[in-house]
Parts: structure tokens; C-alpha cells; sequence
């Protein structure tokens, strides 16, 4: 069964997206792998290909709408509702990222299966085109892993407000609970992660501000696959 997602990808010719690809080893713009060069392997440290097993098929990307289930007659439907939302933005007001001063690369989940990410802040736009996609294209889906969780999973305990997200929106991570990151390395499994994140975090330096110059639908043709772009939508 195929997914959807609309994400920010860089553009290809961005040092920004170079990196960031290098580091995962997918190029989800040519759908083909990358080496990692040895000058960026050596001021990462210690270095597992297996961190980015996880991270790695779906390239370089921030995430605006989740991953969601959908049958194959559905991604045009979403194609155009994407062009129309879009449509509705002026083009003289950007959609922008900025990274704070402070937590600039955020280590999140378990102690056994960590993920090292990039995090931004969104600005107005930007905040307000993920909660119209979230409102209006993720329901032309089916489900979602975060539903397949949900329903597998009766008993643990989730606040409501998140529960009747997940049904309605197939995700947790919409509205007040999104926020903007390009994940790196998943899972991250080696130790605490003090000195990776410092390392990541200088090699990011200097990508601080980020203007947004498209927003891409991608689809997923089979679970475990790669990404791949379907449609790019300038602004």
C-alpha cells in the first residue's frame, strides 16, 4: 500500500542538502545512495552506517504533514488539494525556518534507539500551511503507523486530545505538538550522545535561516522503500 507526505527538501545545488544527504547516504532527489566524504566522517567521530538505517529512505527533509496510508487514485486528489492550499499564500510573504541559539540539535527518544535531529522554528506562514494540509489533506488517507499503533495498542495511555488527533489526522505530531526538524541519525544507539550532538551541531552552524523555495509531495510506493519525490510545488 502506498503513503503520502509533503515535506521540505532543500534544492540539490544547496551545501545545506549536500550535507545533510551525505550524512543519511540517500539522495532522495535522484533516488540514488551517497558515500559519506572522509572529511565530513572525520569531524562526525565514530561513525555506524547503521544510524541512519532508520532515517536514511527518506532523504533530507523537514516533515509538514506525516506519512499517511492512502490507495493509489488518492495521490492525484492530493495533488491537486496541495496546489490549491498553496495557491491561497502570498508569495510575497515566505515561508521561513529559524534555528535557535539554544538547542539547536535535539536527541529524542528511548536510551536503546535514540534520534539525533536538526530543530527549527516556523514562522506564522510556514505554521499556518502545515495546519491547513493537516486539516485538509491528511483525512484524503486511510491510516497511518501512529493509527496501526493506536488500535494495536488499546491500552496505553494517551491524553485525549492526542487520541482523537491520531483519528481524525492519522497523527500525534500536528498543531501545538509539530515541530520542525530534519532528522539525521535514527536510531542513534551509542551511549548518551553529548559529543555527536556538539559535532553535529558545528557542522550545521552555519545554516541558521532558512527560506523555503518549494514544498514537495512524496510518496512511498511499498513499506521499507524509498521515498521518492512525486510533484514540486515553487513558490
Amino acid at each position: 500500500m502506498p503513503k503520502f507526505a509533503v515535506y521540505y527538501i532543500p534544492q540539490h545545488d544547496d551545501p545545506f542538502y549536500r550535507l545533510g544527504t551525505q550524512i543519511l547516504g540517500y539522495d532522495v532527489r535522484v533516488c540514488t545512495s551517497v558515500m559519506l566524504p572522509p572529511d565530513v566522517r572525520e569531524a562526525l567521530g565514530q561513525w555506524d552506517e547503521a544510524w541512519t538505517t532508520v532515517s536514511r529512505p527518506y532523504g533530507f527533509h523537514l516533515t509538514i504533514s506525516d506519512a499517511i496510508d492512502c490507495h493509489w487514485a488518492t495521490i492525484p486528489l492530493v495533488e491537486r488539494e496541495l496546489a490549491d492550499v498553496l495557491g491561497c499564500f502570498d508569495p510575497a510573504h515566505p515561508f521561513t525556518l529559524q534555528r535557535g541559539d539554544d538547542g539547536a540539535v535535539g536527541l529524542w527518544g528511548k536510551t536503546e534507539r535514540k534520534s539525533f535531529v536538526l530543530l527549527y522554528e516556523p514562522n506564522e506562514s510556514l505554521r499556518m500551511l502545515h495546519t491547513l494540509i493537516v486539516a485538509r489533506i491528511n483525512p484524503l488517507g486511510i491510516g497511518s503507523d501512529f493509527l496501526k499503533r493506536y488500535l494495536a495498542h488499546p491500552e496505553r495511555e494517551l491524553q485525549p486530545h492526542m487520541a482523537q488527533q491520531i483519528r481524525l489526522f492519522y497523527s500525534p505530531t500536528v498543531f501545538e505538538n509539530w515541530h520542525p526538524h530534519f532528522t539525521l541519525l535514527n536510531p542513534y544507539t551509542a551511549g548518551e550522545g553529548t559529543m555527536m550532538a556538539s559535532r553535529l551541531s558545528q557542522l550545521f552552524e552555519p545554516y541558521r535561516h532558512i527560506t523555503i523555495e518549494s514544498v514537495c509531495l512524496l510518496i512511498q510506493r511499498d513499506d521499507g522503500t524509498n521515498w521518492q519525490i512525486y510533484r514540486e510545488f515553487h513558490r
